[in-house]
């Protein structure tokens, strides 16, 4: 399916992809492009690697500080303990 829109080229040599198209190709804030013309068509494609860095970089923060494996052991204990304590 062909998404069809216009922009605008600023004084900055820069233009606006629009949302639609930046949805439906999955591209994030910060992705690195590779532009590429033959003088009259304008390609653009994500560079190797560069989507990876995007996913790692909305990642990065999410899990809390602290040890998550000894916490879900700790909850996994305890959950143990409130069992045999329910069976006896």
């Amino acid at each position: 399916m062909m998404i069809s829109s216009a922009t605008r080229l600023t004084t900055k040599g820069q233009i606006v992809i629009p949302k639609p198209v930046r949805a439906r190709l999955g591209w994030k804030p910060g992705l690195r492009l590779a532009v590429q013309s033959d003088g009259e068509v304008v390609t653009l494609r994500p560079l190797a690697g560069s989507a990876a860095r995007t996913w790692l970089a909305a990642v990065v923060g999410c899990v809390p500080d602290g040890d998550p494996v000894s916490d879900l052991e700790a909850e996994h204990r305890r959950e143990v303990e409130a069992d045999a304590h329910r069976r006896a």
